[in-house]
């Protein structure tokens, strides 16, 4: 019972800790550090990113005490505090039922009362675990990870060419007058951006728009104010724009502190289970047709090695 209790105990700690996190990532100045520290872990749930974020925001890979000496060779340095996270756990339980036949008549004794069976269920749950990020480790160099975005992504015309592909809907350039740089119509089904921008802000801009018409904004299921489709809008595009190299030094989130003040923190979680969502679903596409052009771009490099060796070539003759 103590042991029950001791988790249970637990659990409640996490839970606090989650809705600090939520509140803190709202709440504070530093936002924009916060969504890049989750953006850092896509294959963890948005609870764990928010635990890890809250706790340890520099946090880059994380693994457990022993995956880090199995695989990694290398130990958790002396007096590291770990990073509480939560991990799914299986157990079983056996309960009494009620039995019924092919056609879910009740199966009677002689009594005539319904005979019951002691059935054993499996059931899962999750318990608090501890990770630690590898600035908490020493040992044997780390193995280089899987090529990021941000290093496949050879020019504008490749990560333009790839946004307008995964675009949900078509992508125009235009003329726009004023100071808006883009806008998705969901009515018309298409996206617009001004076409005098300056590269950089074309592809953030770009991301922006897919974003909003990635959530379905302006559609009929969409429940948000338009002050809540920009705050998502624009973290995701600072998240994708994060994952693939470009200048985010830009992004400002000032006021996410005004807008968030009276929010639940229920809804604050579901803002940010859907940003993290969107942005690991275009993320992931980019990546897939990077992986689509690679061949491409290598037999580009090819070509102008060689196209270079021949030129140095005949100016030495």
């Amino acid at each position: 019972m103590a042991e029950r209790k001791t988790r249970e105990e637990k659990m409640s700690a996490v839970q606090q800790k989650l809705e600090n996190g939520v509140r803190e990532i709202f709440s504070s100045e530093k936002y924009k550090e916060y969504i890049a520290a989750i953006s850092k872990f896509p294959r963890y749930s948005i609870n764990n990113c928010i635990l890890i974020a809250s706790q340890y925001p520099e946090a880059s890979l994380v693994c457990g005490y022993r995956k880090w000496q199995k695989e990694f060779n290398r130990v958790v340095n002396k007096g590291e505090k770990g990073i509480m996270i939560l991990a799914p756990s299986k157990g079983k339980v056996e309960v009494e039922e009620e039995l019924y036949d092919e056609n879910h008549k009740a199966v009677l004794d002689e009594n005539g009362k319904q005979k019951t069976e002691i059935v054993t269920k499996e059931y899962q749950t999750f318990i608090p675990v501890y990770v630690f990020d590898v600035s908490q480790t020493q040992g044997d160099p780390l193995p280089l990870l899987a090529t990021e975005l941000q290093e496949q992504v050879e020019s504008f015309q490749d990560i333009k060419r790839i946004l307008e592909e995964i675009s949900p809907v078509p992508i125009y350039y235009e003329d726009i007058q004023g100071e808006a740089k883009g806008y998705f119509n969901f009515v018309e089904q298409k996206i617009v951006i001004k076409e005098s921008l300056p590269q950089l802000q074309t592809i953030k801009t770009m991301i922006h728009e897919i974003a909003h018409a990635t959530l379905g904004h302006g559609s009929k299921e969409d429940k948000f104010d338009q002050s809540s489709r920009e705050v998502q809008a624009e973290s995701v595009a600072y998240w994708v724009a994060q994952m693939i190299g470009l200048d985010t030094s830009e992004y400002s989130f000032g006021y996410i502190s005004g807008w968030s003040k009276d929010k639940e923190v229920s809804e604050l979680k579901e803002h940010l289970e859907l940003i993290k969502e969107t942005a690991d679903k275009i993320s992931q596409a980019i990546e897939e047709k990077l992986e689509e052009i690679k061949p491409e771009q290598e037999a580009s490099k090819v070509s102008e090695q060689e196209i270079n060796y021949n030129s140095s070539h005949r100016a030495r003759k």
